[in-house]
């Protein structure tokens, strides 16, 4: 009976050994599958998000550039948690007691595929680092092209400015209307030629006084108004350049031909008798 006793203990002590080996057993290889399936997530989440990143750096803007470089930070923050579960991984695994083929196989390849995949993610790195430089370098381009476009933008302006007060001041004539006498003392002709006093001609005066002359757009105005008996062109146009209205009393000169009427002089001064 005592030897039985002895025995019965001894198997009972066996069993509760066995029992609790049992429960390590089964709580290292839950503890493995666990931070194994981290790891595979972990993978599965810096893939997709390295896709993200391939589409976005084509032709990035400021929100995808601050969108791929969360996903940079992202990405190497996993994959240090991978390295560090790995790295845990192998320890316990020779460290524990419980030897499974297995398990260390596919730490192995575990191992194997994080090695490639930190291999990727640096180059990716070094992609997103050329990519930003490569931004900011187009920013500084745009940026300098834009001051290129505002100086000739500015030149443009100023040489747009400059024709439009050109073609104003070609496109301007002048006239002036009045008797000999009222010509004369307002210091627009002055007489010339002749002998002693007679035949003497009317000519513009050399420092005439613009003042006394009307403003006008040769190109819209066809019309000068005249009134007189009679009237002579102190600054001489050609005859078929223009034709005088009225029947017994001069009314007007009317323009036939603008180009020809001011080419030789964009002063015009009439006599009025």
């Amino acid at each position: 009976m005592s030897c039985n006793q002895k025995e019965l203990k001894q198997l009972k002590e066996q069993n509760q050994q066995l029992t609790s080996m049992a429960k390590q057993k089964d709580s290292t290889i839950n503890d493995f599958i666990e931070s194994l399936n981290t790891i595979e997530e972990n993978l599965d989440i810096i893939k997709k998000k390295e896709a993200i990143i391939a589409v976005n750096s084509e032709n990035p803007n400021q929100s995808q550039k601050q969108k791929i470089a969360s996903d940079m930070t992202s990405i190497n923050n996993l994959l240090e948690q991978n390295k560090t579960k790995i790295t845990d991984l192998e320890k316990k695994l020779n460290n524990s007691w419980y030897q499974n083929s297995k398990l260390r196989k596919l730490t192995d390849r575990l191992r194997t595929e994080l090695d490639a995949k930190e291999t990727e993610v640096t180059a990716l790195n070094e992609k997103v680092a050329k990519l930003n430089i490569e931004v900011e370098n187009l920013n500084g381009t745009v940026t300098e092209l834009n001051g290129t476009v505002v100086a000739l933008n500015t030149e443009n302006d100023t040489k747009t400015k400059v024709i439009a007060e050109q073609t104003s001041e070609l496109n301007t004539g002048y006239y002036v209307c009045g008797t000999s006498k009222e010509l004369q003392e307002k210091h627009v002709i002055t007489k010339d030629g002749g002998f002693i006093g007679i035949g003497k001609t009317a000519i513009l005066n050399k420092d005439f006084n613009t003042n006394e002359f009307k403003k006008i757009d040769i190109t819209k105005t066809t019309t000068i108004p005249v009134n007189g008996k009679k009237i002579s062109f102190v600054t001489s146009r050609p005859s078929n350049s223009y034709k005088v209205e009225g029947v017994d009393k001069v009314e007007g000169i009317t323009i036939l031909d603008p180009a020809e009427f001011w080419k030789s002089s964009k002063y015009l001064v009439v006599s009025v008798r």
